[in-house]
């Protein structure tokens, strides 16, 4: 107080009122005790009963433009206070609304709409990457699914949404049912999906490329051409080390240099046959090199073991995804792809392999649109998974430099970030936008790892709240907006976001009884009058 006087700060007289309204008195006491306790915590101590002046006129003297200064001119009904304290207390004054381009909309402590939309040129400062993370609770499934909503209506990107555990087939089947085009992938044995990994190899040709030295610096700064040639070694090496670290540690310049010989080799003799090359041609060529007498005994040895390991990716439920012919899939608005299978323990390299396919296929697109107003959107689900290995957190960071340039986002969403490898600070150093649902302390220290954080940040963080059943506040950091916001998803996109066990039993019960689709029993859940929707062990009341 007394720094305060010190610099000036005025002291005006004010009242802070609330009007409570309940249909009975017990429960009209218990809601003034629990205002008592919002207000006590929020450092505000209420008058107490008993030192009220004239306690009965209260009512009509603190509705609004019924009080009368010049009937007070004892101050009997009003206190000083600072006028920080009172600007900060008002409803109308500094809360922040956005950037009004109605791209994402939430809203602000207040009720107003608080908008941005990171597609909007105007909104963005450098690109419309973005980074949503949010803990198990935090609503991150139904954020999204109304994100998808309002994207899709607004922007009508081609969307490629990539996850685990089937969070957004509901969402799709809804973006169907209203004439969107929609294409779902399942990476599952029988499936008959195939991921070309190396059909992009005619460009090397076509290109001209023949040095096969990898370079020293595998991520130079600036918005780099696609650089093939690399991130097929990077798919080869995986698949040589399993997606281990250690295995890939063991991997020399001279073992990256032979890698790259072979696919340069497999490239020209797929391409003299006027064929796509396959894993088996890397492979073979492989083979070729552990059979040149030109080579050292252990370099022969060497080839012989990386051709052995890339053999495995040649047969079985890896050959039927990986080894054969692919065609461009569908033409559509929206195509989910559900990493299913790959997504189990054990399935690393696998689930890092398709990744990259998925990945191919998507800059495929953006070069062949690049001249067209229309952006590419890939959202990843689960984003931990495919970013804990370092090689794949290189990969995205090589295609996401260019992408820019391509009308391609990357929106990556995910739990937490203590399985992102420090490999992945240049890919999230790179993100414009973030977007941090309510967080505990030790995830905030996370966030740290890759983003430096003012103490006003931090401390915008921390304030972050949920209220179950009623709303999940969060943050958004980017060079023009930074916000604390409130997320109150409609209560469709909370209804094809359940995927709980008893959510799908639910519908599952609406299904039978009223003989609907999985999607329409989502819908009839969602306009239930007054429901209560348990989502996530939480229990929402829909108005």
């Amino acid at each position: 107080m007394r720094s305060f006087l010190k610099d000036g700060h005025k002291l005006y007289h004010s009242t802070l009122a609330f009007y409570l309204h309940a249909p009975d008195t017990d429960t009209l006491f218990r809601q003034q005790r629990q205002l008592h306790s919002l207000l006590l915590n929020a450092g505000l101590v209420p008058v107490q009963e008993r030192h009220e002046v004239a306690p009965l006129s209260h009512w009509l003297r603190w509705l609004p433009m019924c009080f009368d200064p010049l009937r007070d001119p004892r101050g009997l009904y009003t206190r000083l206070n600072f006028i920080q304290h009172i600007a900060g207390l008002l409803p109308v004054y500094g809360r922040e609304t956005g950037t009004g381009h109605p791209g994402i909309c939430y809203f602000n402590r207040g009720g107003t709409p608080l908008c941005f939309d990171p597609l909007n040129k105007l909104d963005r400062a450098q690109n419309g990457h973005l980074l949503l993370l949010g803990p198990t609770g935090a609503g991150k499934s139904a954020t999204l699914n109304a994100k998808i909503a309002q994207l899709m209506a607004l922007h009508r990107p081609r969307l490629f949404i990539i996850e685990a555990g089937n969070s957004f087939g509901l969402m799709a089947d809804y973006a169907a049912a209203h004439g969107l085009t929609v294409n779902k992938i399942s990476l599952r044995p029988g499936s008959c999906v195939t991921l070309p990994l190396f059909a992009d190899a005619w460009r090397l040709v076509e290109q001209a490329v023949t040095d096969a030295e990898p370079p020293e610096d595998e991520e130079s700064d600036g918005d780099d051409q696609r650089d093939v040639l690399g991130e097929m070694e990077i798919t080869a090496r995986l698949m040589i080390t399993g997606g281990e670290a250690k295995e890939d540690a063991r991997l020399t310049r001279p073992d990256r240099a032979m890698i790259r010989q072979a696919i340069i080799a497999a490239a020209h003799a797929c391409y003299a046959e006027k064929r796509q090359t396959l894993t088996q041609d890397i492979r073979d060529a492989l083979f070729s090199l552990s059979r040149d007498s030109g080579l050292p005994e252990s370099r022969r040895q060497r080839a012989y073991e990386m051709a052995e390991s890339i053999n495995l990716f040649c047969a079985g439920f890896e050959g039927e995804l990986f080894n054969r012919e692919g065609q461009m899939w569908p033409e559509a608005d929206i195509t989910l792809v559900d990493l299913a299978t790959f997504a189990r323990e054990g399935y690393e390299a696998q689930l890092a392999i398709s990744y990259i396919s998925l990945i191919n296929h998507i800059n495929n697109l953006g070069e062949r649109d690049q001249h067209l107003a229309r952006p590419i959107v890939n959202i990843t689900d689960e984003a931990h998974i495919i970013t804990v290995n370092p090689l794949l957190a290189r990969f995205l960071t090589k295609g996401s430099k260019m992408w820019r340039k391509l009308g391609i986002w990357l929106w990556l969403a995910t739990q937490n970030l203590a399985d992102f490898p420090d490999e992945a600070k240049k890919l999230l150093n790179m993100i414009e936008w973030w977007e941090l649902l309510v967080m505990p302390p030790e995830e905030i220290e996370q966030v740290c790892r890759f983003k430096a954080l003012t103490e006003e940040q931090r401390q915008l963080l921390r304030s972050a709240v949920k209220s179950p059943g009623r709303y999940t506040e969060g943050v958004v950091l980017s060079p023009r907006v930074e916000a604390l916001f409130r997320v109150v998803p409609p209560a469709l996109y909370l209804a094809l976001a359940m995927t709980e066990k008893h959510e799908k039993a639910e519908r599952m019960r609406i299904m039978q009884k009223l003989g609907c689709s999985e999607l329409e029993a989502a819908i009839k859940i969602s306009r239930i009058g007054k429901s209560i929707l348990r989502i996530r062990h939480l229990t929402y009341i829909i108005y």
